[in-house]
């Protein structure tokens, strides 16, 4: 009787690991739900974190350092259970804590990204803040993730560009890592300030203060970034305006009529 229990209890132990072990191989259920928007990031909606009013251009007060921000840890997601609105407000809150462990270096542009095209919507983001928010000013990048490849046509196609970036801020889980993607080497993106061993990208620590972070670290690429750029680059000139069309008038004697000239023709 006791060894027909103990086979009992065996046969339903190996069932239940048997279970286990198929459970665990079983294919992942794919999350379904709205897609979740392409940002226009022409459109301030498009940004969680960005200032109310343009910082003065590098024409117009000299050198100064922006901060974008990009943090995977707030990507967007379908999900079947939470609606897009209520993932973005939790993102927009939870970049705007993020903001403000870099606001004390500079303003902070902050855009939402999508999870599933992560690369793409950070270029799309950065290639808008250099073209229309940028306005010749310093800038370093503040991330949780490697900087992707989708960015280097920005950095290959502008060398003015590349002297004004200050480098990457790695925060996070891959603060410990190199802060670059396969096929982005520090030759490629930073400046030449920065000598070929020590690259471009610095750690940073972000800890609980109050109900915001604040940031540790990153010191060796923002000090001495503005002395820097004013002793080894030149400033972007302001842009000129649009052309105006201007109608030329025919020049005349004084007293002189359409039909005095018209006689003086024949």
């Amino acid at each position: 009787m006791n060894r027909k229990i103990v086979l009992a209890l065996i046969a339903i132990l190996l069932a239940v690991a048997v279970s286990a072990i198929l459970w665990s191989m079983r294919d992942k259920a794919v999350a379904t739900g709205p897609a979740l928007p392409t940002f226009d990031y022409a459109s301030a909606d498009s940004w969680a974190e960005r200032p109310e009013l343009p910082p003065p251009a590098v024409w117009e007060t000299g050198w100064d350092i922006d901060i974008v921000l990009l943090a995977g840890e707030a990507a967007l997601e379908i999900s079947d259970t939470q609606a897009i609105e209520k993932r973005r407000d939790e993102a927009a809150e939870k970049l705007h804590d993020l903001a403000g462990a870099f606001s004390k270096t500079g303003p902070v542009y902050a855009p939402y990204l999508r999870a599933a095209t992560v690369d793409e919507d950070t270029a799309a983001a950065l290639t808008h803040y250099l073209s229309t928010d940028n306005r010749g000013r310093a800038f370093l990048i503040a991330t949780d993730r490697p900087l992707p490849a989708s960015v280097l046509p920005l950095f290959e196609s502008d060398p003015l560009l590349r002297d004004r970036f200050g480098g990457i801020l790695l925060f996070g889980e891959a603060n410990s890592g190199t802060g670059l993607a396969e096929g982005v080497t520090p030759a490629l993106i930073c400046s030449r300030r920065y000598k070929a061993d020590e690259g471009c990208v610095a750690p940073v620590q972000l800890r609980r203060s109050g109900s915001g972070h604040q940031a540790s670290g990153g010191e060796r690429l923002v000090n001495g970034l503005i002395p820097w750029l004013n002793d080894n680059t030149s400033k972007l000139a302001e842009p000129l305006g649009e052309l105006e069309e201007i109608e030329i008038i025919e020049i005349r004697r004084p007293g002189e009529t359409d039909d005095v000239v018209s006689e003086s023709q024949d």
